[in-house]
């Protein structure tokens, strides 16, 4: 009976072990990313100018659009172009872009729901033109840093078909901002740079991704929730793999309360469970079936079939407990059998800190982690809620709301 606990503990574990390996692997070929020089998104010579349509997806954005557009019109070369998709708003969205002189799409409330929706209306549009090679989406509440455009132009012209720019929560107070900043640091930072070094597919997520015409033209976004994640894992089976850019950088707004994040990672944790069962026979199926690309859909299976970073934790603590207290029960082999979750929460916290370190996270982002065991409690609730809105049919996730 005292051996039974044991094996719990090791049961328990194994979600979180698997995910540590995989977060810790990244983490670790993340430190030895290097922008190749004139190659892909980094200094070099001249390189053949592409027209870029720049599309902005926005729902009810008026207190943050603004910023956005400031920025991108001060990046915006000649021969790019900027689109805003006023998705179903009611707000003064749409007058803010037309007076940062944005061409405007205005989807009505007779238009299909959905980000996806929005998004893939924005690019039927654009394509209706031939004055254009990429398109680049920025969210309404991102802000791109100077040369965001040349860097990825840069990228695109090298061969790469899509890219995804380093993309970063904007500095704010309180926790869950500070927590915000320690996921996008390894989300947004991290993984990229570890996948990009690999060679594997990098997720696009949603703002910062370019894409080339060709690949538009015969890609949609689809999916109620997480289409970048959809789209990725699409062009992932078709053997097309974004890669990484670190000089194009951006920052998103954070959210300001718990509501809103609780909203906003439902919506992102639904879309990874409905890609982890659309998604895993297919990318494994494909794995076995050809060699191009065939380590990167195994990681891509892979991050679909392991647990997120906080529940990872959860999972590795939980068994470290119960082997702990089969030691204490005198289960001798449960001694040597603990240092599986032990190193396995190890390998989470080096992915933790290699986040913060390649992010500069400051010193509030660090202290934050004092709160770990309360976001992992939330991220719980979180994971609940998106597998029950999964069982409801016609679930509509909304965008993230403003408070």
């Amino acid at each position: 009976m005292r051996g039974l606990l044991a094996v719990a503990g090791l049961v328990v574990a194994a979600p979180g072990v698997l995910a540590a390996l995989h977060l810790g692997g990244l983490a670790v070929a993340s430190w030895f990313y290097r922008v190749p020089g004139g190659r892909l998104g980094g200094p070099g010579g001249p390189v053949p100018r592409l027209r870029f349509r720049v599309i902005v997806p926005a729902h009810n954005e008026e207190p943050v659009i603004g910023a956005t557009l400031a920025a991108l019109s001060a990046a915006l070369r000649p021969g790019d172009r900027l689109l805003v998709v006023a998705d179903r708003c009611t707000d003064a969205t749409g007058s803010i872009a037309r007076g940062f002189g944005a061409e405007v799409l205005v989807r009505g409330p007779d238009r299909p729901v959905g980000r996806a929706a929005a998004r893939q209306d924005g690019v039927d549009h654009a394509l209706r033109a031939d004055d254009w090679d990429a398109v680049l989406f920025v969210d309404a509440d991102s802000v791109v840093d100077p040369g965001f455009l040349d860097a990825c132009e840069r990228a695109l012209v090298a061969g790469a078909p899509a890219v995804q720019a380093r993309s970063e929560a904007a500095t704010g107070g309180g926790l869950v901002a500070r927590s915000y900043l320690a996921a996008f640091a390894l989300q947004g930072v991290t993984i990229p740079r570890g996948r990009d070094r690999l060679g594997l597919s990098v997720r696009l997520r949603g703002t910062g991704m370019a894409l080339r015409r060709d690949v538009l033209g015969t890609h949609r976004f689809r999916a109620p929730a997480s289409e970048d994640l959809f789209y990725s894992l699409d062009l992932c089976l078709d053997g097309v793999l974004p890669r990484h850019v670190e000089s194009a950088r951006l920052r998103s707004a954070n959210v300001a309360g718990w509501r809103a994040a609780s909203a906003q990672r439902v919506r992102y944790e639904a879309g990874r469970m409905a890609a982890a069962r659309a998604f895993t026979g297919p990318l494994l199926r494909r794995a076995v079936g050809r060699r191009s690309g065939r380590v990167a859909c195994v990681e891509a299976a892979v991050h679909l079939l392991t647990p997120p970073l906080a529940l990872a934790v959860a999972s590795v603590a939980g068994g470290a407990v119960l082997l702990g207290a089969a030691v204490a029960a005198g289960v001798g082999w449960a001694a040597p059998a603990l240092a599986v979750p032990v190193g396995g929460l190890g390998l989470l916290v080096l992915a933790v800190v290699t986040g913060l370190v390649q992010a500069r996270a400051d010193r509030g982002t660090w202290l934050a982690l004092l709160a770990a065991p309360w976001y992992v409690l939330f991220k719980l609730a979180v994971q609940l809620r998106a597998l029950a809105s999964l069982r409801r049919p016609g679930t509509e996730y909304g965008a993230t709301p403003r408070e």
